[in-house]
């Protein structure tokens, strides 16, 4: 039988994928209980992986100007019985001839690959073969229940808790990839549509890369949602994920993140793969154009505006998503479906 005391795991990741790979962790500590598992990460990711996450005991801060030699000095420094790369850095697949601590590493699945594979479980199966149980359910993940009523005292700027139940919409989906975006006016109908309702309190969720556009869709509204986009720490957004009955969302880090505190997630995909990297567990609730779209891999879409959502994000329109919602709402179901 395997045993490890001190375990290194490697991850410097933009925040879905970070969000995504938190089940590594969690089946380590699963089938390692004494072990001392150890993040090395970005910064910006502390506050989600080490505070927030109880299979995580230290956190070490990642630098993208460390060289390679150094990266090996660190390693070796820490000391590992066992060091998990989950980067899929080709740079450092070469680690494994410089030091001597055992290494297993991420293999991202090929793009052309049948079947696809989720990416929940493309980063399991990294340490699949060292973990003979698996945890169950793997999500939720990461747990903010403690910075709850902060958050909601700062949205609630001091006044009484609303009762109506908050729903959660991301209309951006950061400033590297915009083709993967809804497009602004169908969110705008989705919130009439909503507000008609009278039945929620809506909250635009999202990045500074993304206030810009969640002011532009509050103002058309005429202050329809409570606008944090820009505003909440990456602790703060996921509190306020876990409060909200479902969340609404492109493929970018708070669907994931929403996904990692519980929360159920109706997805709007074209320009990538739910199969890959939809909310997991919630295919159901999905909404998928991927089959529509020309531009898969690429940064930005080659027949819009490069700022701009892809054609195929273009497709979707509101009475899916509203079908999806009532879905959500269990108006045909008596609860969430999640597959």
């Amino acid at each position: 039988m395997l045993s490890f005391g001190n375990i290194v795991i490697l991850h410097p990741a933009a925040i879905g994928d970070a969000v995504l790979a938190t089940p590594v962790a969690h089946a380590l500590k699963l089938n390692y209980p004494a072990a001392k598992i150890t993040y090395w990460s970005h910064p910006v990711l502390r506050q989600l992986l080490l505070g927030l996450n109880p299979h995580v005991d230290e956190f070490i801060d990642f630098s993208r100007d460390q060289g390679f030699f150094q990266m090996v000095k660190q390693i070796e420094a820490m000391k590992p019985d066992l060091f998990v790369d989950l980067s899929n850095s080709s740079k450092l697949k070469f680690l494994s001839w410089f030091t001597r601590v055992p290494i297993v590493r991420y293999q991202k699945q090929r793009g052309d690959a049948l079947p696809v594979m989720h990416a929940v479980d493309n980063f399991l199966n990294t340490v699949r073969h060292l973990c003979p149980e698996m945890p169950d359910p793997l999500f939720p993940s990461i747990f903010p229940e403690a910075l709850a009523k902060d958050v909601l005292d700062k949205i609630n700027g001091g006044s009484e808790y609303s009762a109506q139940p908050l729903i959660a919409l991301v209309p951006g989906v950061g400033k590297f990839r915009p083709h993967r975006a809804w497009i602004q006016e169908g969110w705008v109908y989705l919130i009439r549509n909503l507000q008609e309702r009278k039945s929620f309190r809506l909250l635009l969720i999202g990045g500074e890369d993304d206030a810009e556009l969640c002011e532009s869709i509050n103002k058309e509204t005429g202050g329809a949602c409570v606008n944090v986009a820009g505003v909440l720490s990456l602790a703060e957004t996921a509190a306020v994920l876990r409060r909200c009955i479902f969340a609404i969302s492109g493929d970018t880090g708070p669907a994931h993140l929403a996904v990692a505190v519980g929360t159920p997630v109706i997805g709007l995909y074209g320009a990538t793969y739910p199969q890959r990297s939809g909310p997991y567990g919630y295919s159901v609730m999905t909404i998928d154009q991927s089959k529509a779209c020309r531009c898969h891999g690429a940064k930005f879409c080659q027949f819009a505006r490069p700022d701009a959502p892809g054609e195929c994000m273009h497709r979707i329109m509101l009475p899916e998503v509203i079908e999806k919602i009532d879905l959500a709402l269990g108006i045909e179901n008596d609860n969430v479906i999640k597959d």
